[in-house]
Formats: C-alpha cells, structure tokens, sequence
C-alpha cells in the first residue's frame, strides 16, 4: 500500500499545474511577402553606404542581392554580394522567390534614369547575367527572352549567348572575368562589356514599361560563384 503525505501531494498538485502551463499549441507560419529580410531597410554595410555615396559622382549603382528572391540552392555572403551553388537550405517559398532556375533578384528596381554595375563571373563555368522585369514569372519554367521580361547574356563553358529569341551567338576575343551592365531605363537600352578593356559584348533594345531588377543566376556545379564588384 503506497501512502501519499501532504508534501507528496502538494508536489503532485504542482506537476499537474507546470504541465498545464507548457501544453502550448502551435500552428504553422504562413510567411507573407517580404518574410525574410527587408533588405533595404537593414542592409547598414560600410561597402553599401559608400556605393550610395558615390553613385551621383561615378554613376555606379550599389546593387545587392536580394535573399527574399534567392533559389534555396543559393548561398548569398558577403555583405549580400556574393552568391554560390551550395546545398539546398529550408527557406519558405514566398511569393518573390526564383524557384525554376538557379536565380536571385537585386534588392532595388530602376524605373528611370542611367544605372551600372559590375559582375565577377570568373569562378562560375555557367551564368546568366543581365536585367528583368519586376512581373516575371519565378514558380513555372520560363525562357530568358525580352518577350518574357529579360534581357540576360549567358556563359556555359565559354559558350556565350545573347538570350534573344532564336538565342544570338556571341563571339569574345577571351573569356571575361567581370562583366559592366549599363542599363538607361529611358531609351530601352542594356548594355554589356568586359570591364577589363571596356570591350562591347551585346546590347539590348527595347521598351520597359515596368521596374526593371539587376538578374543573376549560376549553373548547378558546386561552388559555381557570382560577386557584385565596386569598382
């Protein structure tokens, strides 16, 4: 015969009560948009605030990459100018995220005016690099075409393209290692060069009529590697 004292069935009662307080149900998180990051907002580097004071004199854009639109296989760092194919990571499938390539969006659109950046391609045998519209689709398989909001170059071991529609094949004296995109919103146009030599390598023409994102995507080789420079 088991006999309960008072101090046994005081702690008893005490049990009872501490189980209550951390039966706590759950339910799942739905992520709205922007579930990650307000990259514009926190993004407070030494490197991105020098670029933002420098664009009025040199009239270089700071461009970085923007998490909230990055494929789960991209790993961003470096102050988010740098992205490689890596292992997959559990991210949640937010509306502006590039889910049918190996793709990731700039943080800030242009709808206007003159703007430039500086992308290393050097450690990646495979690229796409260039700029897209704010309405492209990101969940379903897409050609990377004007018609379908982008003007992208391509690279897949020294094979390079224009991504017009038939694809028009481009002929470069070496491989580039860092690639110059102008884009100037107002006359249509987004231009490509080696920022070695200032050597021209394509250019697009056209009519936007929506914000318009700097666009980057990698192969699918391990560590094949993207940066955004500041020259």
């Amino acid at each position: 015969m088991i006999t309960i004292t008072p101090i046994s069935f005081l702690y008893l009662q005490e049990c009872k009560e501490t189980i209550k307080r951390t039966n706590v149900s759950y339910t799942e998180i739905e992520y709205p948009k922007k579930a990650l990051i307000d990259v514009l907002q926190y993004l407070g580097s030494l490197k991105h605030g020098a670029w933002k004071r420098m664009e009025r004199d040199v009239h270089h854009s700071s461009v970085s990459f923007d998490p909230n639109t990055a494929h789960p296989n991209l790993i961003i760092k470096n102050e988010l100018t740098t992205i490689s194919y890596g292992k997959k990571q559990q991210l949640p499938d937010n509306p502006e995220r590039c889910m049918s390539r190996m793709a990731v969006l700039a943080a800030n659109g242009f709808d206007s005016g003159k703007q430039r950046w500086h992308v290393e391609v050097a450690d990646s045998k495979e690229w796409y690099v260039g700029v897209a519209r704010e309405s492209i689709k990101r969940k379903t398989a897409v050609f990377l075409n004007p018609k379908e909001g982008f003007w992208v170059i391509s690279n897949y071991e020294e094979s390079y393209w224009a991504q017009t529609s038939p694809r028009t094949r481009l002929t470069l004296k070496k491989p580039p290692q860092i690639i110059t995109i102008e884009l100037d919103y107002d006359k249509g146009k987004v231009s490509f060069s080696d920022a070695s030599d200032g050597g021209s390598i394509y250019t697009f023409k056209d009519r936007f009529t929506e914000r318009i994102f700097p666009y980057f995507a990698t192969g699918i080789k391990e560590g094949s590697t993207l940066r955004i420079c500041a020259f």
